[in-house]
């Protein structure tokens, strides 16, 4: 089986979207395919050296970087789209003029390149590609969802072939759960999208349902299966753990997630905890909360392996289900599940998640959150088991997707 993977970016910069991005690829070589990448060089990257692409992929590498990117910084994981705040603007809710006047030239000369922004770039340098092979498969994956008009481009120019086209879109594109990407541009350029593919897979029943009711004319091409895990911890810790030791890992910006209720109890009821993750001034240190901002993978792994008790906290609207969910469930550890969001997005979150008997679930209250503590502090997490999900195994994912069959 030759599977074509295509990817609108750098695949070694540090970003959840990144790691589930390896974890597809992870899951088309354990299955034994021949695998070609499509993705952005990594040169003027800020990327992660201990993100690593599999070993038995062909990569073709293209440049991905903007002139104002070049003249302005260096690219970082941020999605197309997503605001140019800094961390004090979110920490203090305001913005300056000055930021604003700044933000409103960077926002206008970054629409100049249209609804994909920089990533229109790799659009245009990696629609060179040219292959021979016809492959079975070719899987355009988003975030950024330039993947999936590269893969378009390509497909349209003949200069690829294959029996089957697969989006996959990690993240919905217009009215994402940052509450940004909300254009009419945006709309229409997704609503295109979607109307080349032959299937599109989604990673939350909710995000396609809210899909096909979005874009009904492509409503039947639509089918989700949940993320794979980045990679398996099921080995036995060497810490001896006296007391719990809490650990959030992920990005907690309060237009998407709200982890005031969390910080609240850990703060009152002095528990230790790690947050790791962005924005990184938005809460204070305290005696027992060490907050950190967020970091490469070969730095993380001693925190987290410090951690015996992981902290998941779900989107505050759109049903979009955060990645660090699937890597949580690879291991042993106790997962409390804080659930967040409208009754009815809670409601298929918990009934899906809960058949797994995996979760210690509450709502984001400090009530039930300090609950939710108090049981895991006594043991009583009734019929929960610590173990690994492999339905969330890499190749069992990717075989599914194939497959095309449902969640």
């Amino acid at each position: 089986m030759k599977v074509l993977v295509i990817v609108g970016d750098c695949l070694t910069v540090n970003s959840s979207a990144n790691l589930c991005h390896l974890a597809y690829i992870s899951g088309l070589v354990d299955c034994g395919y021949q695998v070609t990448i499509v993705s952005a060089d990594s040169d003027n990257y800020s990327h992660d050296r201990s993100m690593t692409i599999p070993s038995g992929t062909k990569n073709y590498f293209y440049d991905g970087i903007t002139l104002y990117e070049k003249l302005s910084k260096k690219k970082s994981d941020n999605v197309p789209g997503l605001s140019i705040e800094t961390e004090s603007d979110i920490k203090n809710d305001t913005v300056s003029i000055r930021s604003k006047v700044i933000n409103a030239i960077k926002s206008g000369i970054i629409s100049l390149y249209g609804p994909h922004g920089v990533y229109s770039k790799i659009v245009k340098t990696a629609q060179q590609f040219r292959s021979d092979e016809e492959y079975d498969y070719v899987l355009s994956i988003s975030t950024p969802p330039s993947g999936h008009l590269l893969a378009h481009n390509l497909l349209k120019a003949k200069h690829i072939k294959a029996k089957q086209w697969i989006q996959i879109w990690e993240d919905p594109w217009f009215g994402d759960a940052y509450g940004f990407n909300g254009k009419k541009s945006i709309f229409q350029e997704e609503k295109r999208l979607l109307s080349f593919a032959e299937k599109v897979c989604y990673v939350s029943p909710l995000t396609m349902k809210n899909r096909q009711r979005l874009f009904p004319e492509s409503a039947d091409k639509m089918y989700w299966q949940p993320l794979p895990y980045y990679y398996k911890n099921d080995t036995d810790n060497c810490f001896d753990f006296d007391t719990n030791h809490y650990g959030y890992f992920g990005d907690y910006g309060p237009s998407s997630r709200d982890l005031s209720s969390f910080y609240k109890v850990a703060v009152e009821c002095e528990i230790p905890v790690s947050i790791c993750g962005n924005p990184n001034n938005l809460f204070p240190s305290t005696k027992t909360v060490q907050i950190y901002s967020r970091l490469p993978l070969n730095e993380l792994r001693p925190i987290e392996d410090k951690t015996n008790v992981l902290v998941f906290l779900c989107n505050r609207k759109g049903g979009q289900i955060p990645g660090k969910i699937y890597q949580y469930s690879a291991t042993n550890k106790t997962i409390l599940f804080i659930l967040d969001g409208t009754d009815e997005e809670k409601q298929v979150l918990k009934e899906y998640f809960q058949k797994f008997n995996r979760y210690v679930f509450c709502e984001n209250t400090v009530e039930d959150i300090t609950r939710a503590i108090k049981d895991i502090e006594s043991g009583n997490i009734g019929d929960v088991v610590n173990k690994p999900i492999e339905a969330f195994n890499p190749k069992e994912t990717v075989r599914k997707i194939l497959a095309c069959e449902n969640g």
